[in-house]
C-alpha cells in the first residue's frame, strides 16, 4: 500500500469551512456507538464554520493554535493546542492542553495523527508549556493507543453531560523529563 503524502501547517481564517467539514465528518466516522446520535447530530459543518471563524480570527475566549493536515491540497485533519482550560489540571502543573485531534478515516494509520501531535507538542514546549493534557472519549481505543505510544499517561476521567446525552471521557497527560 502506498502511503499518501501529507503536509502539516498552521491553520488560517480561510480554512474555517474546510475545518468544519472535517470536524463534522470525523465525528460521524468516529463517534457512532461512542456517544448518542443526538450528540453526533449536533456537530454540523454549518454550526462549526462560525465557531472556527471565531477561533481563527482570534475572537474566541480560548486562544488555541490550530494545525491542519492536507493531502494534495485538501484538508483531511486538524489539531488544536493552547493554554490549559481545566483549573484542576492547571493547578496540578499542566499548563498546556491539546484540545482536539481529528483525522479523516481515509488518512488514518499513515502517520498524520502522530505528525499533528508532534507538531502541537513542539508548539506547547516552545511556549514553555512542557506539561499538557488531552481529554478524549473513553472508548476510542485506537486514539488511546496513539496517545500512549507518544508517552501519554492516563491521569483522569469524567462524564460530560449535555442536553443530547452523556459521554465518558479520559484524560491523558504528558510531563517533560
Amino acid at each position: 500500500m502506498v502511503q499518501a503524502v501529507h503536509a502539516v501547517r498552521r491553520a488560517v481564517l480561510a480554512d474555517a469551512a474546510a475545518l468544519a467539514r472535517v470536524h463534522e465528518t470525523t465525528w460521524l466516522e468516529t463517534y457512532v456507538g461512542l456517544m448518542s446520535q443526538e450528540m453526533i447530530g449536533a456537530m454540523t459543518a454549518d454550526a462549526r464554520t462560525e465557531v472556527w471563524e471565531r477561533i481563527l480570527s482570534g475572537r474566541s475566549s480560548h486562544l488555541a493554535t490550530t494545525y491542519v493536515g492536507e493531502r494534495a491540497g485538501v484538508l483531511v485533519a486538524f489539531g488544536s493546542c493552547g493554554e490549559q482550560r481545566d483549573e484542576a489540571f492547571r493547578e496540578a502543573g499542566y499548563g498546556g492542553e491539546i484540545a482536539a485531534v481529528y483525522v479523516l478515516k481515509t488518512d488514518q494509520r499513515q502517520g498524520l495523527g502522530t505528525r499533528l501531535m508532534r507538531t502541537m507538542i513542539a508548539d506547547l514546549r516552545e511556549r514553555g508549556l512542557s506539561a499538557f493534557t488531552l481529554w478524549m472519549p473513553r472508548d476510542n481505543i485506537p486514539a488511546r493507543s496513539l496517545y500512549e505510544s507518544l508517552g501519554g499517561r492516563l491521569i483522569g476521567h469524567r462524564t460530560v453531560t449535555r442536553a443530547q446525552g452523556a459521554l465518558a471521557e479520559v484524560a491523558y497527560g504528558w510531563r517533560e523529563g
